[in-house]
């Protein structure tokens, strides 16, 4: 889970702009969270700081790049798509 957060890390990084500060400081937020609590991750605690990853609006379930070109689009937004639904998979379990 941690190596999903840090590919969404950087890709935000390399790919976003200031309007994703707030998703920024929530993923580095989780990071650190895992980094400290190796051995026992409180699954319920990263669920809820991942919460503020997705409001109403402005969050990563709108976060797309654009670019006019399908095959390069689907390229750069492929690594973030998978790594949200890996999260996903994962904090949503039972």
């Amino acid at each position: 889970m941690r190596k999903q957060y840090q590919l969404l890390l950087a890709e935000l990084i390399k790919l976003g702009n200031q309007l994703n500060a707030p998703q920024l400081s929530t993923i580095r937020l989780i990071i650190d969270k895992l980094n400290r609590n190796e051995d026992e991750v409180n699954l319920d605690e990263i669920r809820q700081i991942n919460d503020g990853l997705y409001p109403p609006r402005g969050g990563l379930g709108e976060y797309y790049i654009w670019d006019d070109d399908y095959e390069t689009r689907m390229g750069l937004n492929e690594p973030i798509d998978k790594a949200k639904a890996i999260t996903w998979e994962i904090l949503t379990k039972e």
